[in-house]
């Protein structure tokens, strides 16, 4: 055990009471200072440990101060994620820190409704914003970088040597020199100048630089992908189980280009069905701790932005030897399952194997061939049959026991070949997606119980319960809605009642929407804890390891029980860092989804712009005191201001949310139907405006 280790656990014990440098030195038995002192800053460092003012160290959250991730709202104000609750940190109070800056603070102690303190910054312990997008502005002779993400409130200078000749107006990258505190404005250079508003597709490009995505691969990346072979060796399939005479197939989008998975099945004569998943085997090409893997644990997921794909690894692996395509042997690792009519696992195994896929399905034509009862052969229309009944019976079971089915819709922007926005299309879950999905959920519960019941090292996906104080506001306003609601909200059946409920009302999407936004965000974590939303005791993501690094990490843990204790022992380093990987893939993956979700918000904005001043259908998805949001049928969200309704003086009437007007009694409430006409659209902020017709 190392000096660091030795120190937290003497640090963690029940019975310890602070101690200084010396008295540490007497306790673990090491004579030089040094080493322990070094060891100390390092803790000190990462906010695991807090020197006191009498040299003495011990645990932050023994002394009321917290660690955390923060994250910014637009007004200033932010939270600092931590347990067992957020930290609310007022804007006044942050002394320098960022957005998803990791920081240090101390307690005030004052509690609110939902469960969060206040706090106020002491540390920022990291820095996650090294680089800025904004708008480079000249004023009375001092350069400036106005952010363009507006989470992030300071205000940046430039030198006037540090401007790369940027020219007033023009949209920049610039490199944080200097950190803000409390009074002192930050300092930067610039280093890229991305263009101005007419530069094409400008608004997308600041999105990846905003989230800092990552455009090419570091050399020694690429060094490394060059010598892996594109072809599979005998030597490599000699050792595997061969599935290759199984009949087995993939199921994607029609636009995928990447088959993490592959899927075979049949029914034997006692009505069990034999399913097995094949997952492609990336662990077998991407080792543990070199380049590959370094930056495929940075990168952290693939990112699907409307117009570009930013890979986890090199196209040579996700595109091609790792992905399982059709007609060519490619390597998995299977999951074998028998599951009973009932829906019961009655037997399953987990193997490195050989396959060969026979053929690309996609989501869109087996949808058509369910509904058209035209299938392209008999060994197809068995399989996806066999698949349907299946996923129907594992859809009604993870129902019974509380899982949570949400009903929502998930634009796709179709663009031309220039990158313009043409059109907007709606998915909804479908018939092939679910045949999929049921068995990637079974897939992965089978793995994460396989790995719990040998109380082994594990990456979990876990969900926690939603906040009660967060669901019983939504109580107030489903009893708004008129929605019928008996017993307690939190409980998992009379969430899946109000789902059910609103399965043929016109608000059926914003309820979905609203039920969600209350749950907490899934993450993942080195500790098993139950899956709310699933309702599932243990659970993990196994199935996806050439677009999300916790997958491969999972990989690596089921091989290492799998194989043997030299095998083991070379995980030891892996294990050590579980906590550490759970932390950062899950900030990653927030990272992704937020970069997915503004890159469609951009395009969205960018075809509503040629429809300003025509009148659309929509539905008030939020009501405040300034006014309520409108949503249409496409997605887009834009608000209706309340100083431009003028036929009355409304008010907000926050307790039965809605705005009332004082004189004529007109009512705007959550839910309801209206016409609107698109008065506005911003892109750069991503704003969009309407007025009532």
């Amino acid at each position: 055990m190392d000096i660091k280790s030795e120190i937290i656990n003497l640090i963690q014990s029940k019975k310890y009471r602070p101690l200084s440098l010396s008295e540490f030195a007497e306790r673990i038995g090491e004579s030089n200072f040094i080493l322990i002192q070094e060891a100390l800053n390092q803790l000190e460092g990462e906010g695991k440990i807090i020197k006191t003012k009498k040299d003495k160290y011990d645990l932050p959250e023994r002394l009321n101060i917290v660690v955390g991730r923060l994250q910014v709202n637009r007004r200033g104000y932010g939270f600092i994620l931590a347990k067992p609750h957020d930290v609310f940190v007022p804007k006044t109070k942050m002394n320098g820190a960022l957005n998803k800056d990791r920081v240090m603070a101390r307690l005030f102690g004052r509690g609110f409704k939902d469960g969060n303190i206040e706090g106020q910054i002491i540390k920022v312990i990291e820095r996650a914003n090294t680089k800025i997008v904004g708008k480079f502005v000249v004023k009375r002779g001092t350069g400036y970088v106005f952010p363009t993400d507006k989470k992030i409130s300071c205000n940046i200078v430039i030198p006037p040597k540090l401007t790369f000749g940027a020219k007033n107006g023009q949209l920049v990258v610039c490199e944080i020199e200097q950190w803000p505190t409390g009074k002192r404005p930050a300092k930067a250079r610039i280093t890229e100048i991305l263009g101005d508003k007419s530069t094409p597709n400008i608004e997308m490009e600041i999105v990846i630089r905003e989230h800092d995505l990552p455009l090419s691969f570091p050399s020694a990346v690429i060094k490394e992908t060059e010598i892996i072979s594109d072809t599979i060796s005998t030597d490599e399939i000699s050792n595997r189980r061969d599935y290759r005479d199984i009949f087995t197939v993939t199921i994607d989008g029609a636009d995928a280009k990447d088959f993490d998975d592959a899927i075979s099945i049949s029914k034997d004569d006692k009505g069990n069905f034999n399913l097995i998943i094949h997952i492609a085997d990336v662990s077998h090409y991407v080792k543990f701790n070199v380049a590959l893997d370094e930056e495929a644990r940075e990168r952290g997921n693939s990112v699907y932005l409307v117009d570009r794909v930013i890979p986890m690894l090199p196209q040579k692996l996700s595109n091609g030897i790792c992905s399982l395509n059709p007609k060519v042997d490619r390597l998995s690792f299977s999951v074998e399952i028998v599951v009973d009519a009932t829906g019961e696992v009655r037997d399953f195994n987990i193997f490195e194997g050989v396959i060969k896929s026979d053929a690309r399905l996609t989501y869109e034509g087996v949808d058509e061939q369910v509904e058209k009862g035209e299938f392209e052969d008999k060994t197809i229309e068995r399989l996806i049959g066999d698949l349907k009944e299946l996923s129907d019976i594992l859809d009604a079971k993870r129902l019974k026991r509380g899982s949570l089915n949400f009903e929502t819709v998930e634009p796709k922007v179709l663009l031309d070949k220039n990158f313009k926005p043409i059109d907007v299309v709606m998915r909804e879950r479908t018939v092939a997606t679910k045949l999929i999905e049921e068995a990637m959920i079974l897939t992965n519960e089978v793995v994460a119980g396989f790995m719990y019941h040998r109380e082994a090292p594990m990456v979990y996906r876990v969900h926690e319960e939603p906040d009660y104080e967060v669901l019983m506001q939504l109580a107030e306003l489903l009893k708004e809605m008129d929605y019928p609601l008996k017993g307690k909200i939190n409980h998992p059946k009379n969430l899946q009642k109000i789902i059910a409920f609103a399965h043929d009302k016109p608000e059926k999407f914003l309820i979905n929407s609203i039920l969600l936004r209350a749950m907490k965000q899934a993450k993942y974590y080195p500790e098993c804890l139950p899956h709310f939303g699933l309702a599932s005791s243990h659970y993990t993501h196994f199935t996806s390891p050439i677009r999300r690094y916790s997958d491969l990490v999972v990989h690596r843990l089921v091989k290492r029980i799998l194989k043997t204790k030299g095998e083991r022992e070379q995980s030891t380093k892996l294990i050590e860092e579980l906590y550490d990987v759970c932390e950062h893939i899950s900030i990653c993956e927030r990272e992704a989804e937020d970069a997915e979700r503004e890159s469609v918000n951009v395009k969205l904005c960018e075809l509503m712009s040629e429809h300003v001043g025509e009148v659309f259908k929509g539905v008030i998805t939020g009501v405040t005191g300034f006014g309520f949001f409108v949503q249409l049928s496409n997605s887009i969200e834009g608000l209706v201001h309340i100083r431009s309704l003028n036929d009355d003086f409304y008010v907000y009437d926050s307790e039965h949310f809605l705005l009332r007007g004082e004189r004529l009694g007109k009512i705007y409430r959550l839910g309801e139907r209206i016409m609107v006409k698109l008065v506005n659209i911003n892109i750069e902020e991503r704003i969009v405006d309407f007025a009532v017709v």
